[in-house]
């Protein structure tokens, strides 16, 4: 596979200017393209019974040539030498093989932040070996500093990313790596089963200025390409700050509505799905926010790869995506499952429940065959 990577780019200066709100930037608000007659964007995504999902080693010409309701795919081409998607290539994407509308979201990680972005900064982290060339330590303090490090090890092959870092198992042998003095203080250790992705502190504004909210913000370029909206990834990073904020499941959904609102100043009826942390359906306004939500590994996958997930697990979170559906807001599974008779039982059972199911590889690195159209039954 492809080392993923894109570009370092002059924005990083860009994030350093002083400014407001997108609206407020000195851009006129990009109103869509629609056709006479033709459905909202709220309109159609009420409407999909197919989706895909792909994130790196496209292949434009299979991506057009599918006929799914919806499709998730990432700002940039996976690759040596590609750069990020164009308006142009966006535009084709939107329409479907027989010419009606397709809605193009764009992936985008809230939660945690990644090494191979284009705001990433190479000195914000060291490894032992860069360590160890500047001052080698003596072997009793070079073991004592492992086994403090061993918890930033990622579980990755070097250089194997996914859209989200690497797979979720690989070569012990990585040298450690760590945040250095140079990096911003939102940012925080290396996951542990991804390779290149990083916790943050998402309620900090400096690292919120580099997703929302200044000339140049990831936002913004996603904006520029002609997204119809924004799939947002890791924003169940919640889960792992509620021992010591009390308020981080509120403050992600802060987060959340204010990309929602900054996005729709400037396009009108931009699209909003979160995908995972469903608890937050329960909190206050986060419903009349996002215009879907989506769910990995619901059926399966949860803690292990291709095992089915325990009742009690797969109860809890439906009666909570049961919310969104609740307020006509659809619900959007993938299943990473690749055996055609667990496909089709899993497929079966989401249409069940109204949700709408797609399958793929976890590597996100292909759209699946099986992403074909499901006619959703209403939730019991």
């Amino acid at each position: 596979m492809l080392k993923r990577r894109e570009f370092l780019f002059a924005a990083a200066g860009l994030l350093s200017i002083p400014g407001g709100s997108l609206a407020a930037a000195g851009r006129k608000p990009d109103v869509p393209a629609r056709a006479p007659g033709e459905p909202s964007l709220r309109e159609l995504i009420a409407a999909a019974r197919s989706w895909g999902y792909q994130l790196q080693e496209y292949d434009l010409s299979t991506l057009e040539a599918s006929n799914v309701d919806l499709l998730v795919i990432d700002l940039s081409i996976a690759g040596p030498g590609r750069d990020r998607l164009t308006s142009t290539v966006v535009r084709r994407l939107k329409r479907k093989p027989d010419g009606s509308r397709r809605i193009v979201l764009c992936y985008l990680s809230i939660g945690e932040a990644e090494e191979y972005r284009d705001y990433w900064r190479k000195d914000w982290i060291e490894t032992d070996a860069e360590l160890a060339e500047v001052a080698p330590a003596d072997p009793t303090s070079k073991a004592d500093q492992k086994g403090s490090d061993r918890k930033n090890k990622a579980d990755t092959p070097t250089g194997r990313h996914s859209p989200r870092g690497g797979e979720a198992h690989g070569d012990a042998s990585k040298p450690g790596r760590r945040v250095t003095d140079k990096a911003p203080v939102w940012l925080s250790t290396e996951n542990e089963s991804w390779s290149g992705n990083f916790a943050v502190h998402y309620w900090d504004p400096g690292w919120q200025s580099l997703i929302v909210g200044r000339p140049g913000c990831y936002l913004e370029r996603i904006l520029d390409a002609g997204f119809d909206g924004v799939y947002l990834d890791r924003v169940d990073a919640f889960y792992e700050h509620e021992d010591e904020r009390t308020d981080a499941a509120e403050e992600m959904v802060a987060f959340v509505a204010r990309i929602a609102r900054e996005a729709r100043a400037r396009v009108p009826g931009f699209l909003i799905v979160p995908q995972n942390g469903e608890e937050l359906l329960t909190k206050r306004g986060y419903v009349g926010t996002i215009d879907a939500i989506a769910k990995e590994d619901l059926l399966y996958g949860s803690p292990a790869e291709g095992i089915a997930n325990s009742s009690a697990q797969i109860y809890n979170s439906s009666r909570w995506l049961s919310l969104a559906q609740q307020s006509s807001k659809p619900v959007l599974v993938i299943e990473y499952l690749s055996a055609p008779d667990e496909i089709e039982k899993a497929r079966a059972e989401l249409a069940k429940r109204g949700f709408v199911a797609t399958f793929g590889p976890r590597m996100l690195d292909r759209i699946s065959p099986q992403a074909t159209a499901v006619k959703a039954k209403s939730a019991q």
